[in-house]
C-alpha cells in the first residue's frame, strides 16, 4: 500500500480544521478535513496520518479503538482532560496548538515511512 502526502484531519470545530489545513498546507501537505470518523473512513488507510480531536474519540467507538492499534498513524489533539489509552505509536499534542507542534507530530510519521 502506497501512503500519500495526504493527511486526514477530523474535528467538529471548523476553525480548528481550517487552521490545520493552513499550517500543514504551507509545509506541502494536502489536508482532507472531516467532521466525523465515519465520513473520513475511506481516506484513513491511505493517508500519511490522521489528526483527530480527542472529542471525536470520546464519542466514536471506532476512533477509540484505532488509538490502541499499533499500526495506526494518529496525532491525537488533547484538551487537558485525561486522554484515552493509546498505542505507543500515537502522538499526543495538547491544545492550544502551536503550528510547530503539529508539523512535528506529522513529521514523525513521515520519518517512520521513509
Amino acid at each position: 500500500m502506497q501512503l500519500s502526502q495526504t493527511i486526514v484531519a477530523i474535528a467538529t470545530d471548523d476553525a480548528l480544521l481550517r487552521s490545520l489545513a493552513f499550517t500543514l498546507g504551507v509545509e506541502g501537505y494536502v489536508v482532507r478535513s472531516y467532521g466525523s470518523w465515519q465520513t473520513a473512513r475511506e481516506w484513513i488507510e491511505t493517508s500519511l496520518c490522521v489528526i483527530v480531536d480527542v472529542d471525536i474519540c470520546r464519542e466514536d467507538v471506532d476512533a477509540r479503538r484505532s488509538l490502541l492499534d499499533p499500526a495506526s498513524r494518529i496525532v491525537l489533539l488533547t484538551d487537558g482532560m485525561p486522554a484515552p489509552n493509546v498505542s505507543a505509536n500515537t502522538r499526543l499534542i495538547s491544545k492550544p496548538l502551536e503550528g510547530a507542534d503539529i508539523v512535528e507530530g506529522v513529521s514523525h510519521f513521515h520519518r517512520v515511512r521513509t
